[in-house]
């Protein structure tokens, strides 16, 4: 079976509260195909794809896909969005930035405008789906906002938000 997966969809879910109490589950909505391009770029990678397998090289080592040849174009954008799933690496339901009032769900250091005490230090603050698996990035951004949480515990006079990337030496 000839499987082409979408690294960077243009199609996004969402995640949205139910009410305001907490104990209410949230409605998640997986992404889907719900955009043409999508579809487009999926019908390529099919064809594509069954070229690779249709060489003699190969051929002997893989089963003939489904026919693609039979119903056109119409009949192989309906077979990739029947077959279509989602890989739910969900990132960038909480919008990153310095106002609430814009729609940013979190500061620049992951602190929850509105709520004090509490941070989203998760994949949810990565605002693109990245080209592969988010763990290894959700564990670095994870560390790097920790240490900024810290800093700025350690240093209230200095300001709710400490300054990215700048070294001790740079404010003596």
């Amino acid at each position: 079976w000839l499987d082409p997966v979408l690294l960077k969809p243009k199609s996004r879910g969402a995640v949205r509260l139910r009410s305001a109490d907490p104990g209410d589950a949230p409605r998640i909505t997986l992404p889907g195909i719900r955009e043409p391009r999508d579809v487009g770029r999926l019908v390529e990678a099919y064809r594509t794809g069954v070229e690779i397998i249709n060489r003699p090289e190969i051929r002997q080592f893989a089963k003939a896909p489904r026919a693609t040849d039979r119903g056109g174009v119409r009949a192989l954008r309906r077979l990739v969005v029947e077959n279509a799933y989602s890989i739910p690496h969900v990132v960038g339901t909480c919008r990153m930035g310095p106002s609430s009032d814009a729609g940013d769900v979190v500061d620049a250091i992951g602190r929850v405008h509105g709520v004090e005490h509490l941070s989203v230090i998760d994949a949810s603050v990565i605002p693109d789906a990245p080209s592969g698996f988010p763990h290894l990035i959700t564990l670095m951004l994870a560390e790097h906002l920790c240490s900024l949480i810290l800093e700025a515990a350690e240093r209230p006079e200095r300001g709710a938000i400490p300054v990215v990337g700048r070294d001790e030496r740079d404010s003596e």
